[in-house]
């Protein structure tokens, strides 16, 4: 069959344009399933890849989070650290003063014992000035005894 013969009359033209019709129908009705499902897959493919970004994104904040918990983990060893570094320190200024203190201590008795040998100084000297005047006494002592003995030894006669 034919969509138009060339001799033919009204009842083919007619049978024509429903023909026609019909196709357009179905071509309209092909063309929105088609479009239909053109935009359902454009939305399952927007659906998967928002479930793609959302599965990485949610991989990412457990990534982050592990690494937020590793980075917490390592902030607070830091503070551990600076907290034994500082502990450490205070130790040490405290040994500095302890060690400032025993210095300074030092430091007064042996202002003592220089004013204590100052003070003993004098003393000491007028004893060895005792000393040698004891000394020349006991000298001059010893001459007399020794002029005297012979004094005696020459006056006396024995008959």
């Amino acid at each position: 069959r034919t969509l138009a013969s060339p001799g033919g009359g009204g009842s083919t033209a007619a049978q024509a344009r429903a023909t026609h019709a019909k196709l357009t129908r179905d071509y309209r009705r092909m063309e929105t399933v088609f479009k239909n499902t053109q935009l359902d897959i454009k939305r399952r493919k927007g659906l998967a890849e928002a479930r793609r970004r959302e599965a990485a994104e949610e991989e990412e904040r457990k990534r982050y989070a592990g690494d937020d918990q590793e980075e917490a983990r390592r902030m607070q060893l830091q503070m551990q650290e600076d907290r034994l570094a500082e502990e450490i320190i205070r130790e040490r200024e405290e040994e500095i003063r302890n060690i400032n203190r025993g210095m300074h201590t030092v430091n007064e008795i042996y202002k003592d014992l220089a004013h204590i040998v100052g003070a003993q100084d004098s003393g000491v000297g007028v004893v060895a000035d005792h000393m040698e005047d004891a000394n020349r006494n006991a000298q001059a002592g010893l001459n007399q005894v020794q002029k005297a003995n012979e004094k005696a030894n020459s006056a006396c006669v024995i008959s």
